[in-house]
């Protein structure tokens, strides 16, 4: 009996220790950071894989580097792949294709990892691309390129360029597919956001919305009925705003020069890393129209770039560790010298 009693004892002291660690405030975890070799230098997006745990991390100069996320491992470092800035995923033509930094596009099998060839598209930097599955199209963007900027629209089966769209926009943050064979388009610099029909690039609507001057991150709810919009600029703000119509439904303050959103379903709350506050903001959508902050979590300096996988809801946040020179009063800012072999990925699990 004295036995049983203890068990007993042992159980519910276990089951206390575990309601108490599971109430502790946390919203995020550091589950694992592991570093990877490589020179100092900047880097570009990061992408999960659709078929297998393995996170793509276009490392520019440093190339793509695949990494196993479940086993937190480098795979392998796509050959012939420096200057990698994003990538983009077509699974049904077993393709995953590179935006590089010298404009061109590689063209890498994407089960067997095998790089294939280089496409040329343009004569500078491909900033970002997204597959639009109605029209069967990759829509690739130009990087900035003075007061113009190029939309170039890529089949995949033929594997070619088969147009280009010149706009009068500075600077193209990532695209968003809206699913119905129309995508929406960020114009920080001009602080607007249009949405394109996906087939004959059309300007379908364009909006503007009061204390947004630069909308930059985009993100849609589930089953999509709203539009979030991460606004930069001296009071940074998340706008949320009526899909079909663009009129604002919310509107509150978030961290400074976000560059990613997230959406998590499950949850109905969204993820905002800020690589300048060095931070994951997650807000509650209470009901369609009403959302609150929960809090943030801690990151890294320069984790910008966001990588959610929908199921496990992790996050997994690319930084390098890096020295900011000092500069005199009136001069510009200098830029951050990023330190060799400090390459991480963080990986935030709930």
């Amino acid at each position: 009996m004295k036995r049983l009693s203890a068990v007993l004892l042992v159980l519910t002291l276990g089951a206390a220790g575990l309601a108490a660690a599971a109430d502790d405030g946390r919203l995020y975890q550091r589950e694992h950071q592991v570093r990877l070799p490589g020179s100092g230098d900047s880097w570009g997006f990061a992408a999960l894989d659709p078929t297998r745990p393995y996170l793509f991390l276009a490392r520019r100069e440093n190339g793509l580097s695949v990494f196993d996320v479940a086993k937190q491992r480098l795979v392998k470092t796509t050959e012939h792949s420096q200057g990698a800035n994003a990538v983009v995923f077509v699974p049904e033509r077993n393709r995953l294709f590179v935006l590089n930094t010298d404009g061109s596009l590689g063209v890498v099998e994407l089960s067997s990892l095998k790089w294939l060839k280089r496409i040329a598209v343009a004569q500078s930097n491909l900033n970002s691309a997204v597959y639009e599955p109605r029209s069967g199209q990759v829509i690739v963007v130009s990087g900035r390129r003075a007061d113009r900027s190029t939309l170039f629209v890529f089949d995949p089966k033929q594997e070619k360029i088969t147009a280009a769209h010149e706009l009068d926009v500075k600077k193209i943050d990532p695209l968003l597919v809206k699913g119905d064979g129309s995508f929406f388009l960020p114009m920080r610099d001009e602080g607007k956001v249009a949405r394109f029909s996906a087939s004959t690039f059309e300007v379908l609507d364009r909006w503007t919305f009061e204390g947004c001057p630069k909308p930059s991150a985009l993100a849609l709810d589930q089953p999509g009925q709203r539009l979030f919009v991460a606004c930069r600029g001296k009071q940074p703000r998340l706008i949320v705003a009526d899909l079909e119509s663009g009129a604002v439904k919310a509107s509150l303050p978030i961290t400074r020069d976000v560059n990613a959103l997230a959406w998590d379903a499950g949850q109905h709350r969204l993820i905002i890393p800020s690589g300048l506050d060095a931070n994951l903001t997650l807000v509650e959508q209470t009901d369609v129209d009403h959302y609150r902050v929960l809090g943030s979590v801690s990151t890294l300096p320069m984790a910008y770039n966001m990588a959610f996988d929908p199921l496990s809801r992790k996050v997994y946040l690319p930084a390098m560790d890096f020295t900011l020179p000092a500069t005199a009063k009136g001069e510009a800012k200098a830029d951050p010298l990023f330190h060799a072999n400090s390459f991480s990925v963080t990986t935030l699990a709930p």
